[in-house]
């Protein structure tokens, strides 16, 4: 999914590229993906209006339009954004393609999974699109504050990677930067809220700050087109069998409820046993 740097950059270039727009055409190639929340036809509602701002809340972007109308866009796993020349051919999994025919411009919402979805509501009105009142704190806002953090991971019996993974307690973290900041606070994906102490947790919290505003920052710089997903920079994540950047071991992936997890196992070392000890696997090697 798009993870907080992404959203910050995505939020950034949006507001460069729609206000003012106005929307002309409108092409639904998926209809499993629109929402309709208010009276009448998607598309038919959707003509006539004109884009005035875009703001991110958690994984979601909401498009402000005239005549009190928003769009809400939850892009989930693998929701894409284009901004592309009209006339230019949709991108592959398109779902639905809005023609501002005015700049000869098409914004376009791609998604081979599917699994996203585009809500058309009253302005302001989220109470009917699933978890949008429903997320943690912004990161970037004074609200996450450590002992705020203290308090979710003192009180939960989960592994401490779904803990940062839930967007009800930690906001717009996903797999990528959930691997790299367990690996900054040098945390093992699968050890247990309740297996931190007050040294650890004020770790993590700093760990989470600071590799938030590292992405930020490499995202930025690398100044990608919008439908790309950012990740040369990390460090850890799907650098399965590659040398850690800290210590030179290798570096490992787990399943941690679903979901692979990447991790080196000299700096992230798991305080339980497990299944496989890479440690002395890596011992046995040398």
């Amino acid at each position: 999914m798009p993870e907080l740097p992404d959203l910050v950059y995505l939020e950034k270039r949006l507001n460069d590229y729609l206000p003012a727009q106005k929307i002309t055409a409108v092409e639904i190639q998926e209809p499993i993906v629109p929402r309709m929340l208010l009276p009448g036809d998607f598309a038919q509602t959707l003509i006539g209006a004109q884009f005035q701002a875009v703001k991110r809340h958690g994984p979601f972007l909401a498009f402000a339009l005239s005549e009190d109308k928003e769009l809400v866009i939850h892009p989930m796993l693998a929701g894409r954004f284009h901004w592309n020349e009209a006339d230019a051919k949709p991108p592959a999994a398109c779902a639905l393609s809005l023609l501002c025919e005015e700049s000869g411009r098409a914004f376009h919402y791609s998604d081979d999974k599917r699994m996203g979805k585009v809500y058309l509501t009253r302005r302001g009105d989220y109470q009917k699109i699933p978890r949008f009142n429903e997320q943690g704190p912004d990161l970037l806002t004074k609200d996450f504050t450590l002992a705020y953090f203290k308090a979710q991971l003192k009180k939960s019996r989960k592994q401490v990677r779904v803990l940062i993974m839930d967007q009800a307690i930690v906001s717009c973290i996903g797999n990528a930067y959930a691997d790299e900041i367990l690996f900054a606070a040098g945390i093992h994906p699968k050890t247990f809220c309740y297996q931190l102490d007050e040294e650890k947790i004020a770790k993590l919290h700093e760990a989470v700050l600071q590799v938030m505003h590292w992405g930020l920052a490499e995202v930025e710089r690398a100044a990608r087109p919008i439908e790309v997903k950012v990740r040369d920079h990390v460090r850890v994540r799907n650098r399965k069998d590659q040398p850690c950047p800290q210590c030179g071991a290798k570096i490992r992936r787990a399943g941690v409820l679903g979901y692979d997890a990447f991790f080196c196992p000299s700096c992230q070392p798991l305080k339980r046993n497990q299944f496989i000890d890479w440690r002395n696997l890596k011992e046995a090697a040398e």
